[in-house]
């Protein structure tokens, strides 16, 4: 497994991708349906879901709750402030995470289908920006 400054590396390059693709969308902002969801949809979900991992990691660490990182994103434009603010949060409590912690077990729903420990939450995370940096650039023009 990689370490948890190897992890949080990937993270950064994940969330930068994510940044790159919002910042650089060219469509429309708003297409999308329940089905195919639209690039501002895609970019709310993945901001909201960094106080998630940060705080399933939090809670396993018994450290103080993370922050919740919903945003309202009205244009691709609003991305960067939103995603440091996100970061700040998550950084706030992955910063702590040594690699002897990577194995502890995180509370997580059943659905999803990474192994509930610390390390993988964070690989997951990192992980989630890249995926949706990818779903951004399919809906851009």
């Amino acid at each position: 497994m990689a370490t948890a400054d190897e992890i949080r590396a990937d993270i950064a390059a994940g969330a930068e991708a994510f940044r790159a693709a919002a910042e650089g969308f060219s469509g429309d902002w708003e297409a999308g349906d329940d089905d195919n969801w639209s690039a501002r949809k895609v970019a709310e979900h993945t901001l909201g879901s960094i106080g998630f991992f940060a705080g399933t990691v939090a809670n396993a660490m018994d450290a103080r709750a993370a922050e919740k990182t919903a945003a309202e994103l009205a244009s691709s434009a609003d991305v960067g402030s939103a995603l440091d603010a996100g970061l700040e949060v998550l950084n706030r409590v992955f910063r702590y995470v040594e690699d002897r912690d990577m194995v502890k077990p995180v509370e997580r729903p059943e659905s999803m289908d990474w192994d509930a420990t610390i390390g993988a939450c964070m690989v997951r995370a990192g992980t989630h920006f890249t995926e949706h940096a990818e779903s951004i650039n399919e809906r851009s023009s």
